[in-house]
Formats: C-alpha cells, structure tokens, sequence
C-alpha cells in the first residue's frame, strides 16, 4: 500500500465517489423512457472530468508504474480517446453533441417491424472533432468512435477500480 498524504487521499476518495454518482446520473439519462440530448451531453462531460482527473491523479500521485499499466491494458487504453472528448468539451465552442442514438424506430418502415433496442454511441469523429493534435483525433476514432458510450466509461471505471484498489490494499 502507497502512503499517501491525507489530501491526497481524500481526493482519491472523492473522485471516485464523482466516478460513481456521475456514471449513475448518466445511465439514468440514457435508459430513462424520454432520451433528453441536453441530459445525456451534460451527464457525459460530467464523467468525462471526472475520469480525466482522476487518471491524472494517478499519473501525478499514484503507483509509478501507473502509465505502463494503463498503456498495456485495453481498458485503460480507453482513456486516450476519452481524453480528446474532453478536450473537445472544454475547447471546441462549436461541438455541442459528442453521442449519437442508434435503434428505436426508423422511417421508412418495412415489414415485418423490427424495434432494436435504443442505444447510446459515441459520435463519428467527421470534422467537427479536429484538435490540435491529430493523434489525439486518432485516439478518439480508436478507442470511442461508435461504441456504447456505457459500455466504454464502464470499461475505465473497471480500470480506474482496480488501480484505487491497488493503491489502498496493496
């Protein structure tokens, strides 16, 4: 187990915690009966700080070899594109969706009717997510693009768990 001093413990702890409440407030918003965009925008930026926080928590504060982990896996991998959706959050004043719905009921209809499930995914990266740095781009198109936008913070939640863990109980 790592010593830390209490602020920076305490920090752990309360991101985390944001982690939690954040990732709720989201699923909340994408399975509840009436998809809101604004509330699915919101709750995904919110997320969004708080993963790249707290992986720059573990870069700063956390075990040493917390890059190296985070590269080989392919969960921690994740956070790369993550990363660029944030920085398009905080940067870009023209992007105002990053997620797309996908299912649900779709014109023109054919028959027999069929209603896939209503999901939630990361938008295609087009122009409106051009940064700075084109490998940032690039990581976002890798790691997000058209996948589940639960499934993928969960995936860094997992990640993210499992290296609190490591610094509390190891």
């Amino acid at each position: 187990m790592k010593k830390l001093k209490y602020e920076q413990s305490i920090r752990l702890m309360f991101n985390h915690n944001s982690i939690r409440a954040s990732f709720e407030k989201l699923e909340k918003s994408i399975t509840s009966d009436n998809l809101d965009d604004q509330y699915i925008y919101t709750a995904i930026g919110e997320l969004l700080l708080w993963v790249v926080t707290t992986d720059e928590w573990h870069q700063i504060h956390g075990l040493g070899d917390y890059k190296k982990r985070r590269n080989k896996n392919t969960d921690g991998e994740i956070i790369f594109g993550m990363r660029h959706a944030f920085n398009m959050l905080k940067h870009n004043m023209a992007f105002f969706q990053i997620h797309r719905k996908d299912g649900g009921l779709e014109f023109p209809m054919t028959f027999p009717i069929e209603i896939d499930e209503i999901t939630v995914n990361w938008m295609p990266a087009g122009d409106v997510l051009n940064g700075k740095y084109p490998e940032q781009k690039e990581n976002y198109i890798n790691y997000l693009e058209g996948k589940d936008v639960l499934e993928t913070f969960s995936k860094v939640i997992t990640f993210l768990n499992e290296e609190y863990m490591r610094i509390r109980f190891d």
